[in-house]
C-alpha cells in the first residue's frame, strides 16, 4: 500500500520550516502559524481515516508532536495523538527507529508538567540562555532500555548537553555564506575545543538542515565529510548510503550500508534498508 502523499508533504513542510527558522529565514510567529495550519489539516485527515501505513503514522506523529495551538489543552491532545500514532507506526513496522517514540513520550510528559523518563528533552529560558536538561525521573527507564530506543545513556546525555550549548554549523554557514569554508573549518577543528558542534551528530544535523533547505548537493558533501571524520560511527555510513541510493549510486550505497552494519551488527533499520536496496 502506498503512503499518503499529502501527509508526506505536510511532514516535509514541518521539517523545512524548522530549518528555515533555525537559519533565521522565517520568524517564530510564521512557524507558529504554519504549525497551526498543519495541525488543523492533520486532524481532518485523521478524522477521515486516511492515515494507513507505518510511514503515514510516523509522519503524522511528527506533525502532531510539533503541532501547537493557542489552546493548551488542544496541544496536549495533539501530543496524545502523536504518542498513539508513533506506537502504531512501530507496531506496523517493528524495525522502525524508536527514538522518535521516546522523544514524543517525554514531550507528552513535559506538557503535563511531569518529569521525562527517557531523557530526550532540553529547555532554556530564552534564545540567549543556555540549554538545560529537563527534569528526569531516571528510575523509570534503564540505560539498557534507552539504548534500545536509540537514546543516549545518562552519562552520554551530559556530554550531549555540552554539545547543545555550542553553536550550530548552520550559523557558521549563514555567516560565511560558503560551504567550502565550513567544511574546511570542520576538518581543521574536529576533536578540538570549538564553539561549534563538530560531533558527528552536529555535522549530520547540519547536513539534514541543508537538505530541508533544498540544498541537496551541499548536504551530500556534508554527509561525505562526516564519514571521513567519523569512520567508526555506523550512523554516518547509513545516512550517506541512503543519500547515494536516492542519487541512483546503488553499488556505493550498498557498500556504505554494509559498512554501517559491520560497525553495528544489531542495526535492524540498516539491515532492512540494505535488503530493500538489494531487491
Amino acid at each position: 500500500m502506498e503512503n499518503n502523499k499529502e501527509i508526506t508533504q505536510i511532514m516535509k513542510g514541518d521539517q523545512k520550516d524548522r530549518s528555515l527558522y533555525f537559519a533565521n529565514e522565517i520568524s517564530e510567529q510564521s512557524l507558529f502559524v504554519n504549525d497551526m495550519a498543519r495541525l488543523k489539516r492533520l486532524y481532518e485527515i485523521l478524522e477521515a481515516g486516511e492515515i494507513i501505513t507505518a510511514e503515514d503514522h510516523r509522519n503524522a506523529a511528527i506533525v502532531f508532536h510539533h503541532g501547537r495551538s493557542e489552546n493548551n489543552d488542544r496541544s496536549l491532545d495533539a501530543s496524545n495523538k502523536a504518542v498513539a500514532l508513533m506506537k502504531k507506526a512501530i507496531a506496523l513496522n517493528p524495525d522502525m527507529h524508536k527514538w522518535l517514540l521516546a522523544a514524543i513520550i517525554d514531550r507528552n510528559l513535559m506538557i503535563q508538567g511531569k518529569p521525562q523518563i527517557y531523557g530526550t528533552q532540553y529547555t532554556r529560558k530564552d534564545e540567549q540562555s543556555p540549554w538545560e536538561f529537563y527534569t528526569l525521573d531516571s528510575s523509570q527507564i534503564s540505560d539498557a532500555e534507552r539504548i534500545v530506543f536509540g537514546v543516549e545513556t545518562l552519562e552520554e546525555q551530559k556530554e550531549k548537553l555540552v554539545q547543545m550549548n555550542k553553536r550550530l554549523l548552520l550559523d557558521k554557514y549563514a555567516e560565511d555564506n560558503d560551504l567550502e569554508s565550513v567544511l574546511n573549518y570542520c576538518k581543521a577543528n574536529v576533536g578540538k575545543d570549538s564553539p561549534y558542534d563538530l560531533s558527528w551528530k552536529g555535522i549530520s544535523q547540519f547536513g539534514f538542515q541543508l537538505k530541508r533547505l533544498d540544498k541537496l548537493k551541499e548536504a551530500v558533501k556534508v554527509f561525505e565529510m562526516n564519514v571521513e571524520l567519523y569512520p567508526n560511527a555506523y550512523d554516518v555510513f547509513h545516512t550517506l548510503g541512503l543519500e547515494y541510493a536516492d542519487l541512483n549510486k546503488k553499488e556505493e550505497a550498498i557498500a556504505l550500508l554494509e559498512r554501517s552494519i559491520e560497525l553495528n551488527p544489531n542495526f535492524k533499520e540498516g539491515k532492512k534498508d540494505l535488503e530493500n536496496l538489494r531487491c
